[in-house]
Formats: structure tokens, C-alpha cells, sequence
């Protein structure tokens, strides 16, 4: 079973910090966003990763070594985008890599406990092209959604039918058929038009995850508090050297071989790996080897 993470986007709704890293390697806890993701993964079966990279791509390699990309034993292989080719553009570009059956596709920047296995059951008992993971509880719900049937009715309003009740949550798991409906003269494109087409025929379908943890890494703010509402054990990293003299609240996070010295007071903070943070107070900030984003 394959899936292709989404990471070619250029975060500019992040910056700064996006200047540094892409999105997907935004680090949560004791690794990068992604890889918690591919933890849920491959629990569920996936045994191989495409991820699409374009702005940064160089700091991949850090990420997931040369010359033989892979994680927990699953290859990893990487499509680069000189520009992002948009949602479409990006899945016709990895055609070659694509095995048989269908695919998982997900956005690189949410952060979730969504079971993969509950969409996969849905997506194989209902028979449909494309099955997407849904929320009724927060965000733009702009998606149309029959509970009784299982059948997504309208995207965005385009078809006049309902303006919604549920949010598309990011993840999608599509049939390779779908690819014969992409546009045969054109590289960068958005897979809109095509669900759209679906939708009229009946054959996309979704399954809500209201009660699942999700959070959508689009804004410093946004990744702040996901940091503070996700919950984990392992906020502090253990490589992590925290003086005794230093006073840090307990929703912070502090990763690898951070460095916190005496004099430090920090609230509800985000500190980066291999940080040395300079003594002082910080609240609700952000704090990198470069830069600190104070929000």
C-alpha cells in the first residue's frame, strides 16, 4: 500500500519560520509533523511513502537520508516540483511511482489521530473512486455530506446543492481510474473540477472523525496551539539539557539537544531542536537557532 504526503506547498502563511523548513518538517515533539503521520500509516498497513517537495528541498535529505530514503523500513522516494503544481499537478507527476490499487493521499501540514483504518474499511465497503476523511466540529464546512448514504454532495457550493455541513479533514484515499480524467496538456492543476465531476456521479463518499484530535499547522499561531492541545507525554526530549534554575510551564515543548539555560522563564513556548535559548521570559513564543517568533 502506497501514500504521497503533500509537502511541495510554500507555507507562506508560516513565515518566517517556513523560511527555514517546510511545513511537514515543523517539528512536533520529539520528531517532524510527517513522521508522526507515517507512524499512523504504517500501522494501518502502508508500506511505501511518496512525498512531493519543492521550496526547500534540501532540508529532506536531513529528514530522511541519502541514498536510500526510507522510514521504519518503508521506502521513501520524493517527487520534486520546480513550482508546486497544485493538488492535481502534483498526484499526474508521481504516475510512474504509482503501484496498483488505490493510493492514500494526504495534506503534509495536519496534524491528526484520524484512524487510517476506518477510512480504508469505508473507502473498500462502499465501492467508491474516492473516499475523504471529514469534520463537522470546526474549520470551513464548505463540504456537502448525505451521513445516511455515506455520499459527498457538494464541494464549496459549485453544484448549487447544499453549502455544507463538514470539512474536508485532509486526508483522501483515491482509485487509480481517477487519473484517466486528468487533463492530458496540462501540468499544474487542482483535482477540483474532477471531484466535482464524481460528486455529480455518485461516486465519492466520506467519513466524519468528529471526535479525533486535528489541527491544521497553516500559521505560527496555528502550530503554537496545536503544540499546547495535542496530548503527548514526550514534550521535553531527553537529550535536552533544562537547568534547575530555569522555569518552564508544563504545555511547553523542548526538543533534541535544546539547551535551557538559568535565568529562563518560558510559558506555553515552542522550543526547536539543538536551541540554545538566551536567558530572558518568554510567553506563547516560538523559539528557533534563528529566529524567534513571539506571538
Amino acid at each position: 500500500m502506497q501514500a504521497f504526503i503533500l509537502g511541495a506547498g510554500l507555507g507562506t502563511r508560516l513565515a518566517p519560520l517556513s523560511h527555514i523548513l517546510p511545513k511537514p518538517l515543523m517539528p512536533v515533539f520529539d520528531k517532524p509533523l510527517i513522521q508522526h503521520t507515517m507512524d499512523r500509516f504504517i500501522a494501518a498497513g502502508v508500506t511505501e511513502f511518496i512525498i512531493n517537495t519543492s521550496y526547500l528541498d534540501f532540508t529532506w535529505d536531513k529528514a530522511f537520508p541519502c541514498p536510500d530514503p526510507q522510514y521504519r523500513g518503508c521506502p521513501v522516494t520524493f517527487s520534486h516540483e520546480d513550482e508546486p503544481l497544485d493538488s492535481g499537478g502534483g498526484v499526474k507527476k508521481i504516475l510512474p511511482l504509482w503501484k496498483e490499487g488505490p493510493i492514500i493521499i494526504h495534506n503534509g501540514d495536519i496534524l491528526t489521530d484520524i484512524p487510517l483504518s476506518e477510512l480504508l474499511a469505508e473507502h473498500r465497503r462502499s465501492g467508491n473512486l474516492i473516499t475523504m476523511a471529514l469534520r463537522s466540529v470546526d474549520g470551513k464546512r464548505n463540504v456537502g455530506f448525505d451521513a445516511a448514504t455515506g455520499r459527498i454532495t457538494d464541494i464549496r457550493h459549485a453544484l448549487g446543492i447544499d453549502p455544507g455541513t463538514h470539512q474536508f479533514a485532509g486526508t483522501y484515499i483515491m482509485e487509480p481510474s481517477v487519473t484517466d480524467m486528468f487533463p492530458q496538456d496540462e501540468e499544474k492543476f487542482s483535482v477540483f473540477p474532477i471531484w466535482l465531476e464524481l460528486v455529480r456521479q455518485g461516486k465519492v463518499g466520506g467519513l466524519a472523525f468528529d471526535w479525533a484530535n486535528w489541527y491544521e499547522i497553516g500559521s505560527p499561531e496555528a502550530y503554537l496551539q496545536a503544540i499546547l492541545d495535542m496530548p503527548s507525554s514526550k514534550r521535553i526530549h531527553p537529550t535536552a539539557t533544562i537547568s534547575a534554575l530555569a522555569d518552564i510551564s508544563e504545555d511547553c515543548m523542548i526538543g533534541q539537544d535544546a539547551v535551557i539555560p538559568a535565568g529562563c522563564e518560558l510559558n506555553d513556548c515552542i522550543v526547536w531542536p539543538r536551541t540554545h535559548v538566551t536567558p530572558g521570559s518568554y510567553n506563547r513564543a516560538i523559539i528557533t537557532p534563528r529566529i524567534t517568533v513571539q506571538l
